[in-house]
């Protein structure tokens, strides 16, 4: 016997806008009997009341998607403009390179002014020295200059004799710039001025004022007679000579006995790591010919002399050994 006892479930509502949907109890149990399942009046109130996010969500979806294609667009554009621009820049340096000899090109590409120059080293050595034998200092800074770029060239590893050179230097141009500037026109004026005036310490480094020029000096011309044995080790030798052999046989005979051992240390380290001769002279913008051989006999015989003559100059007033 079927009862007719029926379970009262509740009303459940859902509004949307004005419109009411209403679960009623014979409803929800003849769905239930029916279907196996429950509320669907109820699931579709549900899903109506969702439906303005998943349609915002479409939306949403769409602009990012039509968003994206105008940036592929726009971003193959871009592409493409800046691949005609590359070509049309490469078609330029080449319409260029047609008009220029083949050997002024490669010494434009590797060589300029900034580069080392042996006649500039040779000029500016030849223009230090005096009639009487004197040298003049500005001249002398200025074949200085030249011979840094000879450092530069060898590589970044000189560095910690390049930095002594460029702190040396504008020593001397302080004192050339300062008070009594006059007084450094030429190195024997220096000396006559400084041993004068007791301005050079034979002690110790005074801690007052600006380093003696005198002491100064000496450190450049200690480390101008590497140099000139090393170009003209560089002139004598061969192909197949080693440069570090070269480089380090000029440091022994010169620099070394000036220096700490941790810093012959450091230069033998460094002179390790030189090219060979003829990638060296390469480097210099140069070949290896006779031509080259008088280039090289031409400023290492203006070095030489400049450092002979400030040599006598610092032996006769006693002041090779200053501290």
């Amino acid at each position: 016997m079927e009862s007719s006892w029926r379970p009262v479930i509740g009303k459940r509502e859902a509004t949307i806008g004005r419109e009411e949907v209403v679960c009623k109890p014979d409803t929800y149990s003849r769905n239930l009997r029916t279907m196996n399942t429950a509320g669907l009046p109820c699931s579709k109130g549900k899903t109506l009341r969702f439906l303005p996010l998943l349609v915002l969500l479409l939306l949403l979806l769409y602009l990012t998607s039509s968003h994206l294609s105008q940036f592929h667009q726009i971003n193959r554009q871009e592409s493409d403009t800046e691949k005609w621009e590359k070509e049309h820049h490469e078609n330029k340096l080449i319409d260029a390179s047609d008009t220029v000899n083949p050997v002024d090109q490669n010494q434009g590409e590797e060589c300029d002014s900034s580069n080392f120059q042996f006649k500039r080293v040779q000029a500016a050595f030849q223009a230090c020295v005096t009639k009487d034998e004197d040298i003049l200092l500005k001249s002398y800074l200025e074949g200085w200059a030249e011979l840094q770029k000879f450092m530069n060239a060898l590589g970044t590893i000189f560095g910690f004799i390049s930095e002594e050179v460029t702190s040396k230097t504008k020593i001397i141009m302080q004192h050339q710039q300062g008070v009594h500037g006059t007084e450094y026109t030429s190195v024997q004026s220096m000396i006559n001025y400084e041993l004068t005036n007791d301005v050079v310490n034979f002690s110790q480094l005074p801690s007052d004022r600006l380093s003696s020029g005198c002491r100064t000096l000496l450190r450049l011309h200690r480390a101008l007679q590497w140099l000139q044995l090393f170009l003209d080790k560089l002139r004598t030798g061969s192909e197949n000579d080693s440069m570090s052999a070269m480089c380090a046989d000029a440091y022994q005979q010169s620099l070394a006995k000036h220096h700490s051992w941790l810093v012959q240390k450091a230069a033998g380290l460094a002179f390790l790591a030189l090219p060979s001769r003829t990638g060296f002279l390469h480097i210099l913008c140069v070949e290896d010919s006779e031509e080259t051989k008088a280039k090289l006999r031409r400023a290492v015989n203006a070095i030489e002399r400049v450092f002979d003559i400030t040599q006598r100059m610092y032996a006769q007033h006693r002041m090779l050994a200053l501290p």
